[in-house]
């Protein structure tokens, strides 16, 4: 790739960028608010997040994680929650912000 194909791309994310409306970014931001509040709260941290991912995708029958029952299971909640919890508020916050604040979204 050549500097001029990469300044185009650059013009053409930006131009996407600025064409959303601000229910829309004001949606997105909510989402996101709410992943990173889950993220903090269930993982800690991205080591986390990847201990979480290794219990869920399988818990060995021989290890050290057998002596605690559920565990994977409690795992595979965490990272099903903390998928479509931060999607459903996003798109929550599109359907409502209208409705309680009408004069700054509408």
């Amino acid at each position: 790739m050549n500097t001029s194909s990469i300044k185009a791309q650059l013009t053409q994310a930006l131009q996407w960028g600025e064409s959303g409306s601000k229910l829309t970014y004001a949606s997105i931001a909510v989402g996101l608010l709410v992943a990173l509040i889950l993220f903090r709260l269930f993982f800690k941290n991205i080591a986390g997040l990847f201990h979480c991912i290794g219990f869920s995708l399988g818990s060995q029958p021989d290890s050290a994680a057998a002596a605690q029952p559920g565990l994977s299971k409690w795992s595979r909640v965490k990272l099903l929650v903390g998928t479509l919890l931060p999607a459903g508020s996003g798109y929550a916050a599109y359907m409502l912000l209208p409705r309680w604040f009408p004069a700054l979204f509408q």
